[in-house]
């Protein structure tokens, strides 16, 4: 008979398949790698919600005469910096660390005598867990990104590569020592 011979419709068969199953690998892929870009995105904007507020709460209780004058012009200044730096990522993780470190440098009243003090430190925990929570989903976003079969299908688009994000984030301020 002049049919498809057996060999030809089985190499046929597995190439379908392989294809198929290339399809599929990599249209979950690609799927994932959107997921966490969005999860990326939520936590980066939980991020900066968290220090948006830490900033706030250290300008409240600087110009609330609760520290000296020199003090709270420096938690001012700090302040003021955290929030003004918002959405530009070159001076932003600096403008953090120098936050952090006048809340290290000047005198602030115990946690547990002033509510707004317990406030400043609840705040500073939460922005340091978003950081950490921020940098454990880029580190797997990265390690996606940088897998050679993704890299060479294109799967991840035109989506960048995220950043990790390092900035001093100690909320251990305001303890006698």
């Amino acid at each position: 008979m002049g049919g498809i011979p057996l060999w030809l419709t089985v190499v046929l068969t597995l190439l379908v398949v392989a294809a198929l199953l290339l399809g599929l690998w990599c249209t979950w892929t690609a799927g994932r790698l959107d997921r966490m870009h969005l999860r990326l995105e939520a936590a980066r904007a939980s991020l900066e919600a968290m220090l948006q507020h830490r900033a706030s709460v250290a300008g409240e209780l600087a110009s609330g005469g609760l520290t000296d004058p020199a003090s709270a012009l420096v938690l001012l200044e700090a302040a003021r910096a955290s929030r003004e730096s918002a959405g530009r990522d070159d001076e932003r993780w600096l403008a953090e660390s120098e936050l952090t470190a006048a809340l290290f440098a000047v005198d602030l009243p115990p946690p547990d005598e002033e509510p707004l003090m317990g406030e400043l430190v609840d705040a500073a925990r939460k922005a340091g867990m978003a950081r950490r929570i921020y940098n454990d989903v880029a580190a797997n976003t990265r390690r996606l990104h940088s897998r050679r079969r993704v890299r060479w299908l294109h799967l991840a688009g035109h989506a960048e590569v995220p950043d990790m994000i390092d900035f001093d984030d100690r909320p251990d301020f305001g303890r006698t020592a």
